[in-house]
C-alpha cells in the first residue's frame, strides 16, 4: 500500500514515496558539462611554452647536423652553450685550443679509439690489432700519409700487424672527428706506450681529406699499401730544437728551385681511385663488386689470365668486347661482352680505359704492379680502329706477346 504524499519535503501534487526518493537522488547530482570552453589554467600554458622553448633551443644545439654518425652531442655545441664537466668541450673552438695537441689526442683517444685498442694500445688478441710498437704506427711499413688515409676512410681486414692476422673492420672517422681531432688522435697513438714517432698536423689531414675526398667505402690493406712509402702530405712539419720555429717540411731554402716532378711520371694510385667509380658505373653489373661474376653468366675478373698475362689483350677486350663463350678457370661463360664503346661512352676516353683497368689489375686480391697507361690505350686503340667486329675467345687466346 503507497504512503501517504505528506510533509514539507513533498511536492504540490499526489506522489507515492518511492517516485519522491528518486526525484531527491536525482536532484543531487551535479549539473550536466556545458557546451562552452573550459581555458587552460595560466600557470600550465607557461610551463608548455617554456618547455616548448627549451626542447628547440636544445635540438638547435645538440642535432649534430642530423648526422647518424655523429654520436657525441657536444660536437655541435657553440662554445658558450652547455660545457662538458671540467670546462672543455670536444667540440673545438677556444675550449679545445686549451689542450695541447697530446691532450686533446689521448682524450679523444679514450672517447673513440679506448673500447676496441685498450688503454694500453694492446688491442684485443684476434679481434682490433695493438697500437704499442706496431709497423702501422712506427713508420717503417706506413708513412703519415697511410696513416691518415686509414683513418679517414677506415681500414677492412685481413690485415697482418706484429706478426698476428686479424680480420675485423675499421670504420671510417672523418665524419665524427675534425682534423684538428685527427691529427691530435694520431699524435697521442705516435707517441705513446713507448712509440717514438713524430707529430701529425691538421694541415697533413685536411691536405688527405682534400685528396680522397671522393672515396666512399674502407681501404684494403693492397690499397694502402699502393700509396707510395715515401709520400708526402702538404702541411707536414720538420723537427725542430726547443723554442725553434717549426717550418714544413717541404719547404725549400729561399732562392733555391723546387724539384720538379719527373716529366711522364704516371700515378697508379690516383689511377687506381679513379678507376673505381668507372667500375661501378660501367662493369659493377656484370662482374659484380666483388669482381667474381655471376656463375655461367659473366666471369670471374679476380685472378683471371685475360686480365693479367697480356696488357695488349686486355686493354683491346675493353675497347672492343667479347663475343660467344669463354673459358675462365675451368668454366665456361656463355654471355659475352657488348662492345663496351657503345654501351658506356665515358670509355671511350683513354684515360677512363687505362684507370678501370689498373683498378681491377689491383683489387679483389689481384695485385698486378705494370701500370696501364693513357699512352698506351691510345696505341692500342689505334691498332685496332679498323675493327667493327668484338673479340671471339679464339681470336683473344692467338694474340701475341705486348709490343
Amino acid at each position: 500500500m503507497s504512503q501517504s504524499n505528506a510533509g514539507q519535503d513533498r511536492l504540490d501534487y499526489i506522489e507515492t514515496a518511492d517516485i519522491t526518493e528518486v526525484h531527491a537522488a536525482i536532484a543531487r547530482e551535479h549539473a550536466e558539462p556545458s557546451a562552452d570552453v573550459t581555458p587552460i589554467p595560466t600557470w600550465l600554458s607557461i610551463v608548455c611554452a617554456v618547455a616548448l622553448c627549451w626542447a628547440g633551443a636544445y635540438i638547435g644545439v645538440f642535432n649534430g647536423g642530423f648526422s647518424p654518425k655523429v654520436y657525441n652531442e657536444y660536437d655541435s655545441s657553440p662554445a658558450a652553450f652547455f660545457p662538458l664537466p671540467g670546462g672543455s668541450i670536444t667540440g673545438g673552438g677556444a675550449a679545445t685550443a686549451e689542450l695541447t695537441q697530446v691532450a686533446l689526442g689521448e682524450k679523444t683517444y679514450k672517447e673513440v679509439c679506448q673500447a676496441c685498442h685498450q688503454p694500453t694500445g694492446l688491442g684485443l688478441a684476434g679481434q682490433f690489432p695493438p697500437l704499442a710498437g706496431s709497423e702501422f704506427v712506427d713508420g717503417s711499413e706506413y708513412n703519415e700519409k697511410r696513416i691518415v688515409a686509414i683513418v679517414l676512410k677506415g681500414l677492412k681486414g685481413p690485415i697482418i700487424v706484429k706478426g698476428a692476422a686479424f680480420n675485423n673492420q675499421m670504420p671510417t672517422q672523418e665524419q665524427q672527428l675534425n682534423p684538428q681531432k685527427i691529427a691530435a688522435v694520431l699524435t697521442y697513438v705516435k707517441q705513446a706506450w713507448g712509440n717514438k714517432g713524430g707529430e701529425i698536423t691538421e694541415a697533413q689531414v685536411a691536405a688527405a681529406k682534400k685528396e680522397f675526398a671522393s672515396r666512399s667505402d674502407q681501404w684494403t690493406i693492397d690499397e694502402i699499401k699502393q700509396i707510395a712509402l715515401d709520400a708526402k702530405l702538404e702541411g707536414a712539419v720538420a723537427p725542430a730544437a726547443p723554442g725553434a720555429t717549426q717550418v714544413k717540411a717541404d719547404a725549400t731554402p729561399a732562392g733555391a728551385a723546387k724539384p720538379a716532378t719527373p716529366v711522364g711520371a704516371f700515378d697508379m694510385s690516383a689511377s687506381i681511385a679513379a678507376g673505381k667509380g668507372i667500375y661501378m658505373t660501367t662493369c659493377f653489373a656484370c662482374h659484380q663488386a666483388t669482381g667474381m661474376g655471376v656463375p655461367g653468366a659473366f666471369p670471374p675478373l679476380v685472378g683471371s689470365p685475360f686480365v693479367h698475362e697480356d696488357d695488349r689483350r686486355v686493354v683491346a677486350i675493353v675497347l672492343k668486347g667479347i663475343v660467344g663463350t669463354i673459358t675462365v678457370d675451368g668454366k665456361v661463360y656463355a654471355t659475352g661482352m657488348p662492345n663496351p664503346m657503345l654501351t658506356f661512352p665515358q670509355l671511350k676516353d683513354d684515360k677512363n680505359v687505362a684507370d678501370v683497368l689498373n683498378f681491377v689489375r689491383n683489387n679483389f686480391g689481384n695485385k698486378n704492379e705494370r701500370p696501364v697507361t693513357p699512352d698506351f690505350v691510345a696505341k692500342v686503340r689505334a691498332e685496332f680502329a679498323g675493327r667493327d667486329a668484338q673479340w671471339t675467345e679464339a681470336e683473344l687466346l692467338k694474340f701475341p706477346p705486348t709490343k
